[in-house]
């Protein structure tokens, strides 16, 4: 009885968003290489989210294996909305990625389909199995409207 009145007692967690969440979300986007291989036509979706530390200065970001297959550990800087990280580790092929000039810009772009405000997206990254190639990744947030949606 003693151990109920106790535990009644607690007061429940204050369940918030994560440290990188104005980072954090799905974006649709269009990958062009400097030596015109590599360049897509279509879209492919990219993914930033929170580490396990769901610390604010670091993220990952992940193709879920749909262009390059991308996915690595990325120094963030929450207040500017950037992101890069230097000859970091690439966990689906194992190679090194340099990502250079990643920008989040809120409300700059224009979904095509619904053409609703949605932030934007952009980086460079280089991939030290392709050396001398930069691959450059422009596109827009996913509003989840299927309309937008590719």
């Amino acid at each position: 009885m003693v151990a109920v009145s106790f535990t009644s007692c607690q007061k429940d967690e204050k369940i918030g968003g994560t440290a990188v969440q104005n980072l954090a979300g799905e974006y649709w986007v269009k990958v062009t290489a400097d030596d015109g291989s590599g360049t897509t036509a279509t879209y492919s979706k990219i993914s930033i989210y929170n580490t396990s530390s769901n610390r604010p200065d670091s993220a990952w970001i992940d193709d879920s294996q749909t262009f390059y297959s991308l996915k690595a550990k990325i120094h963030t800087d929450v207040p500017s909305l950037s992101f890069s990280i230097t000859n970091g580790d690439e966990t689906y092929n194992g190679v090194k990625v340099t990502i250079t000039g990643g920008k989040i810009i809120k409300n700059a772009a224009t979904a095509p389909g619904t053409k609703l405000k949605t932030d934007s997206i952009y980086f460079k990254a280089q991939y030290s199995d392709t050396p001398g190639v930069t691959f450059t990744y422009g596109g827009y947030a996913r509003t989840r409207f299927d309309a937008d949606d590719h």
